[in-house]
């Protein structure tokens, strides 16, 4: 598990002072994605991922950000996930699309590319 660290910390480390690791998800990547659009607010599958302020949350497990650094269209972050009965750390590398549509995971092997789902209406919104 250890090695998975050492890609992920050395881009930490390589990028300018301008990108500062910070322990929350930058708004253009915030929202809910998932492999299939038509899944979108449901748990059909298993590859939601919803990504919100200081909170990652996939399809069996959640937890705080430790640490995300943006750069142009990548975000490095390592999330605390809880969930199947342990906790652990979460590496994982995004790339955005330049539309903000797709969201592909390089850290999967091979990359899986998830689709940016529709707000709901009235979210978190009275009537």
């Amino acid at each position: 598990m250890t090695e998975q660290f050492i890609p992920l910390l050395l881009m930490l480390v390589s990028l300018d002072g301008a990108a500062q690791p910070q322990q929350k998800i930058p708004r253009a990547w915030q929202g809910e994605w998932n492999m299939h659009v038509r899944d979108c607010g449901t748990a059909r599958n298993d590859s939601l991922l919803r990504l919100q302020g200081n909170t990652v949350t996939y399809f069996e497990s959640t937890g705080p950000v430790r640490a995300a650094v943006a750069r142009d269209r990548e975000l490095v972050l390592i999330a605390e996930l809880k969930g199947e009965g342990e906790t652990r750390l979460h590496p994982a590398h995004f790339q955005l699309a330049r539309d903000g549509r797709t969201l592909t995971d390089v850290s999967s092997t091979p990359p899986l590319v998830r689709y940016r789902c529709p707000q709901r209406r009235n979210q978190g919104r009275p009537d």
